[in-house]
């Protein structure tokens, strides 16, 4: 009877001074079921705001839990577990899920969370009388996690193309389905105006598109271009190939550029290719190739009359040696006069014509 009269009391004094349920009883409301983004680049935990409110007439003590997570991948917090309500009040609470990135869209946990009203005017739980009147409140939802797509393009030859007029040329590629979902990827050939403006066609059309699995690779596939029938120059121009994602319009896309060079007819643009090719890396390389053989042949050409010069026969010790009357003259030759014909008889062996065989004797040698 004591327990009961307590439960009237407020009620009596509730209807006199405010509006209210005279049992204990709480109210929970959560917001749109939590979607949590997993993109490498864009990763952000999912919140979901809930807000508990006492209807009663009276001051209770409300305290929120889970009931069911089964989430592994991902952990499921309360930001706050207990709250102390006056009659009429509010208060909200986030439930935080935390994962990882790239986690696959697949993932999917449902989940529960309830409030239960602990205690009830200054009254603890353990004395509140038992029965549909103590009114407690669940919630349940449903985690998931939101779909990104992520497209890589592979091609294993992205060299330039030389061709002549009405020369097809056939592009082998494939793309990686690197999103969270399975995805309908498309690739296309993005520059497709510039390319018909200047003459080109495709004669198995400009795209192709293949559903991809999750971490999934396309089948090797491949698009043709048709050089331009008659050219009256030579022209270069690149084809763009594009891979792009339907499951997620706002993701990147993945490009290849490859070159295609036309030659006109009667002339070739092998050679202007080839010479595109070649970096200044290279030139400097041939150029020191070049100036180290000249400089090797100059030096085969001073070895040469080095060993002329000590080849000549030396005078033998046994000779009988005719001394030369000297002419006197009359007035002494001046200095520099002397000079001179001192110099002309040092450098007079390299007047004379070199035979054809000093060098071959030299090359014998070697």
């Amino acid at each position: 009877m004591i327990v009961v009269a307590l439960f009237v009391l407020p009620a009596l004094s509730a209807s006199v001074s405010a509006q209210g349920s005279p049992l204990p009883a709480v109210e929970l409301d959560c917001g749109a079921d939590p979607v949590m983004n997993v993109h490498p680049n864009f990763y952000e935990d999912a919140i979901l705001q809930c807000t508990v409110t006492n209807p009663t007439s009276a001051s209770e003590v409300v305290e929120v839990t889970k009931i069911e997570w089964d989430g592994v991948n991902v952990e499921m917090t309360l930001s706050e577990d207990e709250f102390t309500l006056a009659a009429g009040d509010e208060e909200t609470f986030n439930i935080i899920f935390a994962g990882q990135t790239r986690l696959p869209a697949s993932l999917t946990h449902e989940f529960e969370i309830e409030a239960k009203v602990t205690s009830w005017n200054n009254l603890p739980y353990g004395q509140l009388p038992e029965g549909p009147w103590v009114v407690n409140q669940s919630y349940l939802g449903d985690f998931s996690i939101e779909s990104y797509g992520m497209v890589e393009l592979l091609m294993s030859d992205k060299t330039t193309r030389e061709l002549s007029t009405s020369e097809e040329v056939e592009f082998t590629f494939q793309f990686t389905n690197k999103g969270n979902d399975a995805d309908n990827i498309r690739v296309s050939i993005a520059n497709e105006a510039d390319l018909v403006a200047a003459g080109f066609s495709f004669p198995g059309g400009t795209f192709i598109s293949e559903d991809v699995p999750y971490q999934g690779t396309s089948s090797l596939r491949t698009l043709t271009v048709r050089s331009p029938s008659e050219l009256t120059d030579d022209i270069r121009l690149p084809v763009l190939f594009k891979a792009e994602s339907s499951v997620d319009t706002s993701a990147p896309s993945s490009e290849i550029t490859v070159q295609l060079a036309v030659a006109a007819p009667g002339q070739s643009n092998s050679l202007g290719g080839n010479l595109e090719e070649v970096d200044k890396d290279q030139l400097l390389q041939y150029g020191a190739i070049g100036g180290g053989v000249i400089l090797v042949l100059l030096l085969l050409v001073v070895l040469a009359k080095a060993t002329k010069r000590s080849s000549k026969p030396a005078i033998g010790s046994n000779a009988v040696h005719i001394p030369t009357p000297l002419d006197v003259p009359e007035e002494e030759m001046s200095p520099a006069a002397s000079l001179n014909n001192d110099l002309d008889d040092f450098f007079s062996d390299l007047d004379e014509p070199v035979q054809a065989d000093e060098f071959d004797d030299l090359f014998d040698d070697l």
